[in-house]
């Protein structure tokens, strides 16, 4: 029986530090300048597991939760990589499914100006299918992070298995989920229990250009909690029509790889140690403050609750649904 089982990707995720790249504003916001004339030095490389089941397990066990993964690697050394790491968090692999092929990886391009971009090669994980899922675990919890495939059916039987094994449900909806838009993905969010996305994917998702008004929507449609997060400008949480508004813990950020998975990961958990919502958003603002001080989605995991000092400026109100 475990607390958590998080099912999504895993990945090898690699840091390459750049001396003469440069991000500079551009028509999306940024874009990458590269010289093409001439060499490049690497002038570090740092290496850790990813994606977004592994970093919330991760989180699940410095909590000193049992916690397994759900996922589906290559018999590669980016795969062995990835296990090893998880055998060292005690973190139980017994549910991921190997096969041969390539193991997911990222390659993380970090300027002279710390500013980062993100290289995603999918590899063998966008062959997931049912048949690559043990449906025979026992767990308190399922905990869906984006998924890899583009089939909606997939996360459907696995949410119906979970809530037919008396599992309380997570997801943090990826790009499909999200291109679905909200009136398609109503049947599935009726097995969700806590869904939580950020600011512009709710945007996209539900459709309204106000946060209140998202969250209010998204609020109808799963049977608990709706989270959306703002990155440093903080989050909002809706719960049995309670609206909570909060603000971050002040932190020099140098990484923002993983920081959504640290927040939802530690929030869930609080859940589960009985917390109230107003706890569980300071555990989630603390361990996702922590992991952005950091390269890697985990080194910076906080795995224990602030102190009762470390209080966020939480404003709380009523909303209709």
């Amino acid at each position: 029986m475990f607390d958590f089982v998080t099912f999504g990707s895993a990945t090898k995720d690699i840091f390459l530090f750049l001396d003469k790249v440069n991000l500079k504003p551009g028509v999306n916001k940024h874009f990458l300048e590269i010289p093409t004339d001439k060499k490049i030095d690497i002038n570090k490389v740092l290496e850790f597991s990813g994606g977004s089941a592994t970093n919330a397990a991760a989180t699940f066990s410095a909590f000193g939760k049992k916690a397994a993964v759900i996922s589906k690697i290559g018999t590669d050394e980016y795969g062995q990589f990835v296990m090893d790491d998880l055998n060292k968090r005690k973190i139980s692999t017994e549910l991921i499914k190997i096969s041969k092929g390539e193991t997911p990886f990222s390659n993380i391009i970090v300027s002279s100006s710390g500013d980062m971009i993100l290289l995603i090669h999918r590899g063998i994980e966008s062959t997931l299918s049912l048949e690559d899922i043990r449906l025979d675990f026992k767990s308190k919890w399922l905990y869906v992070g984006p998924l890899p495939t583009k089939n909606t059916e997939l996360l459907m039987e696995v949410l119906k298995f979970a809530k037919t094994n008396g599992m309380k449900t997570v997801l943090n909806p990826g790009s499909t989920e999200l291109n679905l838009k909200l009136k398609k993905m109503i049947p599935v969010l009726k097995y969700v229990d806590i869904i939580s996305m950020n600011d512009d994917e709710a945007k996209k998702f539900v459709g309204y250009s106000n946060d209140v008004n998202n969250i209010s929507k998204l609020s109808e449609y799963v049977n608990d909690v709706a989270i959306i997060t703002k990155g440093d400008k903080g989050s909002l949480v809706s719960s049995k029509n309670n609206l909570y508004i909060a603000n971050t813990f002040k932190a020099k950020q140098i990484n923002f790889i993983g920081a959504g998975d640290a927040f939802l990961s530690a929030f869930v958990n609080a859940i589960d140690d009985e917390k109230d919502i107003e706890q569980a958003i300071i555990a989630g603002s603390f361990n996702a403050s922590n992991v952005i001080q950091k390269y890697g989605a985990k080194d910076g995991i906080a795995g224990y609750y602030p102190p009762d000092n470390s209080k966020l400026r939480i404003a709380k109100s009523k909303i209709n649904i």
